[in-house]
């Protein structure tokens, strides 16, 4: 693989960004649902880009002083490159340059590699959100102050 960039996401790219959802998730955004994020005034995605495709994305909501993550995924033939960690430290990045004071989101329980990276940059287990997902698996909400 050659080096990635990370850009903002455009429309064009929802395809994609679903293409890599249902690698991910077993319940992935529909292309749709993906379109009509994009296109909230509260909403961003980036993409991290190599050789012209799309190897992972992440999307967050900016609500007043605090970004919520809505997903954070790296196609699984590009794992373990640096890729999610990269995208994440760009979260960071432009959560600083909006003047957030913190980051916010959920993840599953059971995804211990997430939690691994998001616990590498800081962020910390506020709680638990019983039955979150539609299987009914826990979500675990996790904030990192900035």
């Amino acid at each position: 693989m050659s080096a990635f960039v990370i850009s903002d996401a455009a429309e064009k790219d929802a395809a994609e960004i679903a293409r890599i959802e249902k690698l991910c998730f077993s319940t992935p955004w529909s292309q749709e649902m993906i379109l009509s994020e994009m296109r909230e005034p509260l909403s961003s995605f980036f993409v991290a880009v190599s050789d012209q495709k799309i190897i992972g994305y992440y999307g967050f909501l900016h609500i007043l002083d605090e970004l919520h993550i809505l997903n954070v995924a790296v196609d699984p033939a590009f794992r373990m490159r640096g890729v999610g960690s990269s995208l994440i430290a760009h979260l960071i990045e432009r959560a600083h340059a909006l003047s957030a004071r913190a980051v916010t989101l959920e993840v599953r329980e059971s995804n211990l590699a997430a939690i691994k990276l998001y616990e590498k940059y800081g962020f910390v287990c506020a709680g638990v959100r019983p039955h979150y997902y539609t299987d009914k698996e826990n979500a675990l909400i996790y904030w990192l102050e900035l």
